[in-house]
């Protein structure tokens, strides 16, 4: 079930080939922890400039703070051109989600969005 699971979200991050925006790359490296998912996209920010934007799903029964994000920029090749460092504000909630920005320095071809480290807390109430 789990390869069908990152099959389908790395289809879904590929946009379906909507030639509106870059492709998209996610796959089965983009998280440090099973139990934390993303789902993003490449919008404008302020003044134009060329943001990921998204959610961290949060699949597991404890709340997930300090996640940090890497937001990496490829070219055409799929080499990094460039490195972004992000931050989920707050905590993302025990099986909720919680949004993101992470400003891109360039544009590229295509991206690659890890979660690169994060704090389980303590309990998440009766259930």
């Amino acid at each position: 079930m789990k390869p069908v699971l990152v099959a389908a979200m790395a289809l879904m991050a590929l946009g379906a080939g909507s030639p509106a925006r870059p492709a998209s790359a996610l796959g089965a490296s983009s998280t440090i922890d099973s139990r934390v998912r993303l789902d993003w996209e490449v919008g404008a920010g302020h003044a134009g400039r060329p943001v990921i934007q998204g959610y961290v799903y949060n699949d597991y029964g404890r709340p997930a703070a300090d996640v940090h994000l890497l937001v990496e920029t490829l070219d055409a090749s799929g080499a990094v051109i460039a490195r972004n460092i992000g931050f989920v504000r707050g905590v993302v909630p025990l099986y909720d989600r919680s949004y993101f920005e992470v400003p891109l320095k360039v544009s590229g071809a295509s991206y690659r969005v890890s979660v690169t480290s994060l704090d389980w807390k303590g309990g998440g109430g009766g259930m």
